[in-house]
């Protein structure tokens, strides 16, 4: 109890009135100190911030926790097949799909056997241009020692430290020695090339190989010798990171533009005045460059990580919630000159009486984003303390740079009315004379007529209207997506090419399964023995390829089935080619490094599945579970199994975001009722502002799952999982927020006009101001929707809408209807346990013409 007395006299000292007052003083005794510190610190940190590039980091699953699952798995498959190792992939699908009979012998020369007629010498095949890439990155290393006639040297070794790698470990075709046979689909139309590379899919090195690859497919003489009507498509894991990053990339400058550009267009509209709009926007400016380049210097010296993508979340936040907290600043700066004060009475006056409740409103939108660094997700932890950083770079801008700048200003602010002595004393915000300004005024007067006449009745009416998209919001809380795919354009060459590849190979064969099972003592390469390993695989795989339809297995490959399902050692009639098959299996298949040499061993699987829709994440249970309970007793007794792949990185994702959605769930709540029942002193309120803006979250998560439905019901796999925890944070801070400003205002003017009067009269004054900053947090977040990334177009529109259905709605009803039938004793008995200390104190002022009181 003591611990949170001393907290609540340090804030309230920090915020208090008196220190506001002096603060308000300085700035405009010393306006030229400010404006010249915080643009001496932007253009230092500006010149010797790193590009932001050399300082991100890139990647989606590396952001996961190091004991995730699949992490785990990697990394015994890196140390068990170091030279195989492969976190991603470039596939070009070979494909002759207009002529009977498939592709013919010239395309497989054409992919690994082509020679130019006229020379000999000079190779074009397919193949072998892909090499020649591997080499101008790096060069691919020889072959191990064992050479055959085929192409089976594409392996690599491990070069000595120091040598330069190039990311493509392997470039495999059909006549590669182990899955050669593998690379050619059924129907006889497409076969895959692939590029393994070692670097993680969403790894921005992979662009270049990626851009080499495609330059390739379109340089006009190798164009010229790919078979007459032979199609090469690109597909695979890199190309599709390859395509994120670019999408990414230009969301989020399509983001900062569109942002600037609606908060010009908003901020003119609003103030008729262009210099006073410039006010705003060179602050927020100034923030956003600062909290960016100084985040660059923090992760230069690893004290912050970054990842492509956080522009995007610092841009859109910070310019909303700076030009909200500068917008605060203005009205009540309008206010005092509206009153007769002068100019630099007016600044210090303005800051004087909000700068407390844009600290206290700042300081909710800081607590409720910054739970976000309790978040085991990398990308969500590092997102909360790059937005929290610069929600405070821009709350100490509006509290010195903005009030130094307008006092710096002056009159000439307000041109083209700057030969008026006062600027208009008008309670609008836009000309009186403007048909729109008077309808929009008429609208705000009978709504609020409304809730203070009828505040029952629209207060049940709007909960009403906005129930049942509450009741979707609940029933598909969980209905997810954790694709890819899903994520990008329909006209992204990765779609593109992997819709090629699903036309003629299963869904699975984009993002194979590798179960990886590990034993101290059973020997995987050996046969006949107690502890041979190599039968006891054998026996898995029979029993997996029996259950192959119930477990929507498309195929199974081992070392004791290095062909696939039918492709069982047992059933090769020639003891010689058995033998070879063998050897190539248990060096494919089973580990020869140390110290896991002979005791590690994978089985790939491919499924019916794709690996990257919801359902995959379920199947891949029961995989675990169906293997699990299947292994032998050997194996099973001291055995370590693990899965790697695409669905099981995300099933690690979908877990360790679940967790952190329920961990931010109570913590955000948590945080802003603390701060709100520290601020108004009454817990009951308090509650009942944090139930109005979870209701509006749930509102808002049904709607925007309904819209997104309709728009495309076929291809609709559900919001992006990032959507939901997102808007749940953002919201509830940025709502609060609003109600902060709202309730001080109350808690001001109750003071002149009385419990019920108070309120009224605070609606009127703040309605106007509050309704504007909607309006341009809601474009900002609306600029979102500006990029490709469909995750980026769901979150922007969540926003958008749930900040304009917390301004017009919860704000405008759900909140002044509620305390006025609490001040006006309509809660009865209840009304003390609801917040309301004394029902019977204020009852004289229970109308718009009774606004005075006895309180004091």
């Amino acid at each position: 109890m003591a611990t949170l007395t001393a907290y609540r006299l340090f804030v309230g000292a920090l915020v208090s009135d008196s220190w506001f007052h002096f603060w308000g003083r300085w700035i405009v005794q010393f306006w030229m100190i400010p404006l010249l510190v915080w643009l001496s610190i932007v253009v230092t940190a500006s010149i010797t911030a790193p590009p932001f590039e050399t300082v991100s980091t890139s990647g989606e699953f590396a952001f996961l926790p190091a004991d995730s699952p699949n992490r785990l798995g990697e990394e015994l498959f890196a140390k068990a097949f170091p030279v195989e190792l492969q976190r991603s992939s470039i596939v070009l699908v070979v494909r002759r799909e207009r002529e009977t009979g498939g592709l013919q012998e010239r395309d497989f020369q054409f992919i690994d056997d082509g020679q130019d007629e006229e020379d000999p010498e000079v190779r074009f095949e397919l193949r072998e241009r892909l090499l020649e890439i591997a080499a101008a990155t790096g060069g691919l290393a020889p072959p191990p020692v064992s050479n055959n006639d085929d192409h089976g040297g594409t392996t690599p070794r491990v070069k000595p430290e120091g040598e330069s790698h190039s990311p493509i470990s392997a470039v495999r075709t059909f006549r590669d020695r182990v899955i050669g046979k593998l690379l050619t689909s059924a129907d006889g139309q497409a076969t895959l090339v692939l590029l393994e590379l070692t670097n993680e899919f969403l790894d921005e090195r992979n662009a270049t190989i990626v851009e080499r690859v495609e330059e390739l497919l379109q340089n006009e003489e190798f164009m010229r010798r790919i078979p007459g009507g032979l199609d090469i498509s690109l597909s695979g894991t890199a190309v599709v990171g390859r395509d994120m990053i670019v999408a990414a990339r230009q969301s989020a400058k399509s983001t900062e533009a569109l942002t600037i550009g609606l908060v010009v267009c908003l901020l003119i509209a609003i103030y008729r005045a262009p210099l006073l709009a410039l006010i705003p926007l060179i602050t927020v400016f100034l923030s956003v460059k600062l909290t960016m380049t100084l985040l660059t210097l923090m992760a230069a010296r690893g004290w912050v990580t970054l990842f492509h993508g956080i522009e995007s979340y610092v841009t859109v936040l910070v310019y909303g919630a700076g030009v909200d907290y500068c917008l605060f600043l203005i009205a009540r700066y309008k206010e005092e000159l509206d009153a007769g004060g002068s100019y630099e009475d007016s600044v210090a006056e303005a800051l004087h009486k909000v700068g407390a409740a844009i600290t206290a409103s700042a300081g909710t939108v800081i607590c409720g984003i910054g739970m976000m660094i309790f978040c085991e997700f990398g990308k969500l932890r590092d997102a909360g303390i790059a937005i929290t950083f610069g929600l405070v770079i821009v709350l100490l801008a509006a509290l010195s740079f903005t009030p130094a700048l307008m006092y710096a200003v002056g009159h000439y602010a307000f041109w083209p009315q700057i030969r008026r002595e006062r600027v208009s004393t008008s309670g609008g915000w836009l000309p009186t004379a403007s048909p729109f300004s008077r309808a929009w005024m008429q609208l705000q007067q009978s709504i609020e007529w409304i809730v203070i006449h009828r505040p029952a009745t629209v207060w049940l009416v709007s909960v009403a209207s906005m129930l049942p998209w509450a009741l979707v919001g609940i029933i598909f809380y969980t209905d997810l997506s954790y694709g890819l795919l899903s994520d990008l354009s329909p006209s992204s060459p990765s779609v593109r090419g992997t819709n090629a590849v699903l036309a003629h190979f299963p869904d699975g064969t984009t993002g194979p399964i590798t179960v990886l099972i590990q034993h101290p003592t059973v020997d995987f390469s050996k046969r006949g023995d107690a502890d041979a390993g190599l039968d006891l695989v054998r026996d898995l795989t029979r029993d997996l390829v029996r259950r192959k339809d119930e477990l929507q297995l498309a195929d199974i490959r081992s070392v004791s089935h290095p062909f696939g399902g039918t492709g069982d050692l047992d059933s090769i009639e020639s003891i010689p080619q058995k033998r070879i098959t063998t050897t190539r299996a248990i060096e494919h298949y089973v580990s020869q490094a140390e110290p896991y040499r002979n005791h590690v061993t994978r089985i790939e699987l491919i499924t019916e599945i794709d690996p990257f829709s919801r359902g995959s994440i379920a199947h891949l249970d029961r995989l675990e579970s169906v293997i699990g309970h299947s292994l032998p007793g050997p194996i099973k007794a001291g055995g370590i199994l693990r899965f790697t792949g695409p669905t099981a990185s995300i099933r690690d994702l979908k877990h360790v975001t679940d967790r952190d959605q329920m961990k931010l769930d109570v913590l955000v709540v948590a945080g802003v009722f603390f701060i709100l029942v520290l601020l108004l002193r009454r817990a009951a309120i308090s509650l009942y502002l944090i139930l109005t803006v979870l209701f509006s979250y749930l509102v808002t998560l049904g709607v925007t799952y309904s819209v997104f439905w309709y728009l495309d019901p076929a291809q609709f796999a559900g919001l992006d999982w990032k959507v939901p925890m997102f808007l749940f944070t953002i919201l509830i801070a940025v709502g609060e927020d609003y109600n902060i400003f709202l309730m001080t205002r109350i808690e001001e003017e109750q003071r002149e006009h009385g419990p019920v009067g108070g309120v009224v009269y605070a609606l009127s004054k703040t309605s106007r101001i509050i309704s504007s900053c909607g309006i341009i947090m809601a474009g900002t977040f609306a600029s979102l929707m500006a990029g490709s990334l469909m995750g980026m177009v769901q979150l922007g529109f969540a926003l958008a809408f749930g900040v304009l259905l917390d301004t017009f709605v919860v704000r405008t009803i759900l909140v002044p209807a509620y305390l006025i039938m609490l001040y006006s004793g309509r809660f009865g008995v209840f009304g003390e346990l609801l917040g309301h200390k004394s029902v019977t104190e204020g009852l004289a002022g229970d109308g718009p013409g009774e606004m005075k009181s006895e309180a004091k």
